[in-house]
C-alpha cells in the first residue's frame, strides 16, 4: 500500500487508515526509535514509543497536507524518541562521588566507538544528500536489508530501475566519501 492510499484511508476511516499505517510504517518508525533509544530503554519501552508515534500520526496527520507521510512519521519518531531519551537519561543519573558506580569494562574501546559513530553520522548525512529516491533506495537495501523487488514495491518503482539507481547512487556516494578520505 502506498502513501497516497494510506492518506485516503485515514480520511475515510480512521480505524482502517490506522491499521494500514501500522502495517506499512511500523518497521520504519521502530528503527528510528530503536536507534535513538538503543542501550537506554527496554524493548518494551521502544515498542511503546513506536506505537505512540504511529497513534499520534494517525490522529493528528492532516491527510490533505501535501507533504510526505513518511517524512512526517520519521520526524515524529525522532522527536518522540529524543523526548523519551531525555526522560530515561534523567532517571539514570549516578553521582560521580559514589564509589559503587559501575566501571567500564576494560575491553570497551570508547575512541573506536566514537569514531564509528561519527563515521555513521557522516555516512547517513551523505546518503540523505543524494536526494530522493536514491537515499530511500540505499536505506531500504542496507538498513532494512530489502531486495530490489521489495524496495521497488515500497517506493512504487520498477525493480530494474531500483537496481540501476542503487548502482549509480553507490558510485556517487563512494566518490563523495573518497574525497573525504573515508573508506570502507
Amino acid at each position: 500500500m502506498n502513501e497516497y492510499e494510506i492518506k485516503q484511508l485515514l480520511q475515510k476511516s480512521k480505524n482502517d487508515g490506522f491499521k494500514a499505517l501500522f502495517d506499512e510504517y511500523w518497521s520504519y518508525a521502530y528503527t528510528i526509535v530503536y536507534n535513538t533509544l538503543r542501550g537506554l530503554a527496554s524493548r518494551s519501552d521502544i515498542e511503546d514509543c513506536t506505537a505512540d508515534v504511529l497513534s499520534n500520526v494517525a490522529l493528528s496527520y492532516n491527510a490533505d497536507h501535501e507533504g510526505s507521510l513518511k517524512a512526517y512519521i520519521g520526524t515524529s519518531a525522532k522527536r518522540r524518541a529524543i523526548d523519551m531519551k531525555r526522560s530515561v537519561s534523567s532517571k539514570k543519573n549516578v553521582p560521580l562521588s559514589d564509589d559503587s558506580s559501575p566501571e567500564l569494562p576494560s575491553d570497551v574501546d570508547l575512541e573506536a566507538d566514537a569514531e564509528r559513530s561519527s563515521i555513521s553520522a557522516i555516512l547517513l548525512s551523505k546518503i540523505e544528500e543524494l536526494g530522493e529516491p536514491d537515499s530511500s533506495i540505499i536505506i531500504q537495501k542496507y538498513f532494512y536489508d530489502r531486495s530490489s523487488a521489495e524496495t521497488a514495491k515500497v517506493l512504487g518503482m520498477n525493480p530494474i530501475t531500483v537496481r540501476s539507481r542503487l548502482h549509480r547512487a553507490l558510485k556517487k556516494l563512494k566518490t563523495v566519501l573518497t574525497d573525504m578520505d573515508i573508506t570502507f
